[in-house]
């Protein structure tokens, strides 16, 4: 049932994308977080928590269940001393998943500040009455660029920013990048090239399901 409903809303759009979004170019980069479980920095989630209103002694509870597993390496076969991890959400662990989601949205944050100080520019559906930079799910992150060179440079700029703080890196190799709109559009490997990333079309897969594709008959 859920497949049935999910692909009638997604064909719904269809009819009426023509004029609810910009007919201007623009750039659609899906972004490939490298081991996002593994990098994650301690420090920074806990200044995440405080900046959201957590008290002390809640996060001293979660530097505690994050950073009390001890560790060792086998190195020739033998392992090393254990040793505890300032790095890293455990795999499995209930309260991983609403960790990771908090530390995102520091992303989030640089990139609606960014958009304020018109570092970057977005996509403008409706009419132009939305105007959307980005979309976020867990560890999938899509961003909608203006096809300029400083607003490229720019969210490299900040998606660097976002790696020293946090210790989540995006892996630009896996990472691609899509033209999307009306107009005549044909510099789509040079911006890729200058982003780094790989050139793709629609559709591309995202939270499981084909973006921007027609899902076929045999999906269900």
């Amino acid at each position: 049932m859920y497949k049935v409903l999910a692909k009638v809303l997604a064909n719904r759009p269809r009819k009426v994308k023509n004029s609810i979004i910009d007919k201007e170019d623009s750039l659609l980069v899906k972004l490939d977080f490298e081991k996002a479980y593994d990098s994650m920095d301690h420090d920074f989630l806990n200044s995440m928590l405080e900046g959201m209103g957590f008290g002390r002694k809640w996060r001293i509870w979660i530097r505690e269940c994050i950073s009390s597993p001890l560790m060792s390496v086998l190195v020739n076969v033998i392992p090393t001393p254990q040793f505890s991890v300032q790095r890293c959400l455990r795999q499995g662990d209930h309260l991983s998943p609403f960790h990771f989601n908090i530390a995102v949205d520091g992303l989030n944050c640089l990139l609606l500040q960014a958009t304020s100080l018109d570092l970057i520019s977005g996509e403008n559906f409706n009419d132009n009455s939305i105007h959307i930079t980005h979309l976020q799910f867990v560890d999938d992150t899509i961003l909608f660029l203006k096809p300029k060179v400083e607003y490229l440079l720019n969210a490299k700029r900040i998606l660097r920013c976002f790696e020293l703080a946090s210790g989540l890196k995006v892996n630009f190799h896996k990472s691609c990048m899509v033209r999307v709109g009306r107009a005549i559009f044909n510099d789509q490997t040079g911006w890729a090239f200058l982003f780094k990333c790989k050139k793709a079309s629609l559709p591309i897969p995202f939270l499981g399901f084909p973006l921007g594709g027609r899902p076929g008959a045999k999906s269900f």
